[in-house]
């Protein structure tokens, strides 16, 4: 256990769940308690969520947890940056009220724990191009929220299809936790802010510049009375068609919070993408309606 003081109040590091039990079961019941589940490298996008949380809530915990069951290469798992004395820091500025960083080994008894099964939103994009990805999401999450017990959980919408998931879990397993999405936070070019963007080359990063391009093109071909999904998409597809570097996995427009795909987009569905730059998979989203 670590304090770190932010004027009056400490904010506190727990890398021992029953340490951090003992801190969450003193906090008064009528008292919300908002929650941020992260894997460090945080960057602006997080910070947005604490500050929603902060904002919104009693009480503050964010999560440090690097979480190898929703890694499909052991490769990708041990390159995931790992940042968490900055990381504290970050959530001190902030006003996070505690810090959980867990052990492995305390947050599963076995080493090859029983996988929850997702929602049927899992199937599709992420699903498809990573499997098992939402089912070691999922694992880890309602761990998390059972030793956490929040009033409220904050989750960034870049990750379009893990809220969605995440959503229909909670409803099933965790009713009482209000899920509360978060707007995308963006780069001053648009790009979706990403622990992963910081591995991009200059050359990646100014490939990347399309993603949002491609996106927001497409959305204001929508706004010009286009209402088919295929045409609007197309529009999307001819942007990424501009840089051979750009390999696109997905590209489609889904319902407002599900994965149904739609043939007629109304402003309260999203436009999905993702892609590979420089071997770097990058995902992003827009809702026609906020764009």
């Amino acid at each position: 256990m670590y304090e770190m003081g932010r004027g009056q109040t400490m904010t506190t590091l727990f890398t021992d769940i029953q340490q951090f039990t003992t801190w969450r079961n003193e906090i008064p019941k009528h008292d919300t308690v908002g929650f941020v589940p992260t894997m460090g490298a945080l960057h602006g996008g997080h910070i947005s969520l604490m500050q929603r949380a902060r904002s919104e809530c009693d009480h503050v915990v964010v999560s440090i947890y690097v979480n190898a069951l929703q890694f499909n290469s052991l490769n990708d798992f041990s390159k995931y940056p790992r940042t968490e004395s900055v990381d504290f820091e970050l959530c001190a500025q902030v006003g996070v009220d505690s810090v959980l960083v867990p052990l492995q080994s305390d947050m599963f008894i076995s080493d090859s724990p029983n996988l929850l099964s997702p929602s049927k939103e899992a199937e599709a994009f992420e699903g498809t191009d990573r499997p098992g990805h939402f089912s070691g999401v999922i694992t880890v999450v309602d761990r998390l929220f059972a030793v956490v017990q929040p009033t409220a959980a904050y989750f960034g919408l870049k990750d379009y299809q893990q809220v969605a998931v995440i959503r229909n879990m909670a409803t099933t397993l965790h009713p009482r936790i209000d899920i509360r999405p978060c707007d995308t936070m963006r780069e001053t070019d648009g790009l979706a802010m990403s622990s992963r963007n910081r591995f991009l080359t200059e050359t990646a990063r100014a490939s990347a510049g399309l993603i949002p391009l491609a996106l927001s093109t497409a959305i204001a071909h929508w706004r010009n009375g286009c209402r088919d999904a295929s045409e609007v998409t197309a529009i999307a597809r001819s942007i990424f068609d501009r840089d051979a570097s750009i390999e696109l996995q997905y590209l489609s427009i889904v319902k407002d919070g599900t994965m149904d795909q739609v043939e007629a987009v109304s402003e309260r569905d999203s436009i999905i993408a993702a892609v590979v730059i420089d071997g770097i998979r990058l995902i992003d989203n827009m809702q026609f309606s906020n764009a």
